[in-house]
């Protein structure tokens, strides 16, 4: 098979060495990265470094490239950018897939689905979210610290009886954990609910997570917006537990006092374009949308906003 990873930063470098280590021999397999990351990989490969830095995985690619019109059509493409990528992402991978290609995303988002069927209308798109730490530590390097490293995955809303058996396979055959779900939106919303709440605020406020938990009133301002976006998921028929919130917000506990969100450290980079929109931007369209108030994310939204000027 012709298997693409649209994106080798944390994410999809983390995966792309797992399943590259295991296939490279079996399947072709292509990177799509850009500038001193991809000319590291090409050079020298893709080092895999896990947590405690023992376990090292270096791996190479069939081709590391910034044109798709270098590749195949594509059986399987894992697609793993920002958000602020997507729709310039989804125009590329569109040149090397077909109504047979199976599409996995690995972005943070809710509407993450919709907006590339916004674009994209043949293979299939498998929602999902992720759970993993990882980051670039130079180029050519990736980094793993702490996360489960599972992925949660489920139908195409467009395409319900389709099972995507060669992609469990190799995903089962590169020992990474995953989950096949039936009502997978319970987990990228329940995910979301954490991300989006706690990345605003520390960003907005400039406060780690240990300090959001010794403020009263950062503490309440979080678990407010976990409840707006807790009310849009019910509005859209998104079951999730009852105690959403007080789970949600006690997740942050069992993180070391001085940690920063990745949003939070990406708005510390003056100029650097961020996931703004992806939290605070979609939460009020939402709102706006299905007439629920969302005046908390507002607030810490426009706080935002104010530092990106």
């Amino acid at each position: 098979m012709n298997f693409c990873f649209f994106g080798v930063g944390g994410v999809g470098g983390y995966f792309g060495a797992l399943m590259t280590n295991n296939f490279s021999e079996k399947h072709d397999i292509f990177f799509v990265a850009r500038g001193p990351h991809k000319d590291a990989i090409n050079s020298q490969g893709l080092t895999l470094k896990k947590s405690g830095g023992k376990e090292l995985i270096n791996v190479f690619p069939k081709l590391c490239t910034d044109n798709v019109n270098d590749l195949p059509v594509c059986d399987i493409i894992v697609l793993s950018v920002k958000a602020y990528d997507l729709e310039n992402a989804v125009s590329e991978i569109a040149k090397i897939s077909d109504v047979n290609t199976v599409i996995l995303p690995l972005l943070n988002g809710v509407d993450i689905y919709e907006r590339i069927r916004r674009q994209l209308s043949t293979g299939f798109v498998l929602p999902s979210c992720v759970y993993v730490g990882t980051h670039i530590e130079s180029p050519g390097l990736i980094y793993q610290k702490g996360g489960s490293c599972q992925i949660s995955l489920g139908k195409d809303p467009m395409y319900p009886d389709f099972y995507p058996e060669a992609l469990l396979l190799l995903l089962n055959d590169s020992s990474i954990d995953f989950e096949w779900e039936g009502p997978v939106q319970i987990s990228i919303w329940s995910k979301y609910i954490f991300i989006a709440a706690f990345g605003l605020v520390t960003a907005a406020y400039d406060k780690t997570l240990g300090e959001i938990l010794d403020s009263p009133e950062l503490s309440e301002l979080t678990k407010s917006i976990m409840a707006e976006i807790e009310e849009i998921a019910k509005k859209l028929d998104v079951p999730l537990v009852r105690d959403i919130v007080e789970t949600s917000f006690s997740k942050a506990k069992g993180f070391p006092y001085e940690t920063k969100t990745s949003f939070q450290r990406d708005v510390e980079f003056k100029g650097k374009i961020n996931e703004g929109d992806l939290f605070g931007g979609t939460v009020i369209r939402y709102g706006t949308e299905l007439n629920i108030a969302t005046p908390n994310t507002e607030l810490v939204y426009s706080k935002l906003l104010d530092k990106f000027d």
